[in-house]
């Protein structure tokens, strides 16, 4: 599928309408060929008249006896459940991938004309279709290291600060860490991942290397400790930092993934301002996406990550965990006297 749009303008030109987006969906998804997301069979589904918001889009009844469901395009992706228009969802989709350093909840509604609780809730969605499912064990030369994300103590409120507090790679319960800790994993002239962590002990991060990374791979780090123990499988390459400067030996240096954290700390500073650990994961998910295409065409990258949207739903409660739940006044029943 290969689309000639370059500019916001040329692409909300060929996403006119409802219907377009629906017909791209369906070629996507089924082919052209409507089938039952409910009990999957291959029996042509009724067409149905269209029911809400839209008049003009495909709707479908299952045809199985034993189902009779309806459904659409929509159905068990992560449009589903959502009243806002599919056109928006698109270029909200678009919004994120041309963005180098993301866009913000209140940037997108403004662009798209939601509101920020809606923008915010269709970034953490797209986020989430972004997640590689069946990722790819990197390979060759893996430049490893790690960050920390969160605010400055000194620029935190007097009653805010937390005492005696520092980034440490320590786990003794005197000293605290207000940070988040996020792994990264480069593969040269390849992909990227992150994860968040809780802390940076062997421990922790060896299994995760393990997991990712191929047997007999050459693994670059800094001085830290805990990647001595990757000398049984890998071939462990050890850079010697001093304050200020990396001592460079040919390629031996990680140059390649400080680039990398550069260019998400700009985006966690300069677009989001403040990221909570609990969504940590998911916008490290969507600045991974951003590098490993980024070799990709603005329009070519559109088109592979649509056909991403089959991924599980996610819904508003699962994003909010901690939050209670909105209040139902109680029914008035009468009680019944003897």
């Amino acid at each position: 599928m290969n689309f000639a749009f370059k500019t916001i303008s040329e692409f909300n030109d060929r996403f006119k309408d409802e219907k377009t987006c629906y017909e791209l969906l369906e070629q996507q998804r089924w082919g052209g060929v409507p089938v039952c997301p409910h009990c999957g069979t291959l029996k042509t589904p009724y067409k149905v008249k269209a029911r809400g918001k839209f008049t003009d889009i495909p709707s479908y009844r299952c045809s199985e006896r034993a189902c009779d469901l309806p459904f659409t395009v929509r159905t068990n992706s992560i449009y589903e459940g959502s009243k806002v228009e599919l056109r928006k969802w698109f270029q909200a989709l678009y919004e994120l991938n041309i963005s180098k350093k993301g866009i913000s909840s209140y940037e997108l509604a403004t662009r798209i004309g939601v509101s920020q609780k809606t923008g915010w809730f269709i970034n953490h969605r797209l986020r989430a279709m972004l997640t590689e499912t069946n990722p790819e064990l990197l390979s060759g030369t893996i430049e490893v290291d790690e960050t920390f994300v969160g605010g400055l103590e000194k620029n935190k409120h007097l009653s805010k600060k937390v005492k005696r507090s520092k980034v440490s790679r320590t786990l003794d319960e005197k000293i605290v860490t207000p940070k988040t800790v996020v792994l990264g994993l480069l593969q040269r002239d390849g992909k990227v991942r992150t994860f968040v962590v809780p802390n940076t002990q062997g421990g922790t991060l060896n299994p995760i290397m393990r997991v990712n990374v191929e047997t007999n791979s050459r693994i670059i780090s800094d001085g830290w400790t805990a990647y001595q123990e990757l000398k049984d499988q890998y071939t462990h390459v050890s850079v010697k930092g001093t304050i200020g400067s990396y001592i460079t030996y040919g390629d031996q240096h990680t140059n390649n993934i400080e680039g990398y954290w550069s260019i998400f700390k700009r985006g966690i500073i300069g677009t989001f301002h403040f990221v909570s650990p609990q969504h940590l994961q998911r916008y490290c998910n969507e600045f991974d996406h951003r590098y490993n295409t980024r070799k990709q065409s603005t329009d070519t990258r559109f088109a592979e990550t649509v056909k991403q949207f089959g991924s599980a739903r996610l819904k508003y409660r699962e994003l909010t965990p901690n939050q209670p739940e909105p209040h139902r006044k109680a029914r008035y029943t009468k009680k019944a006297t003897d």
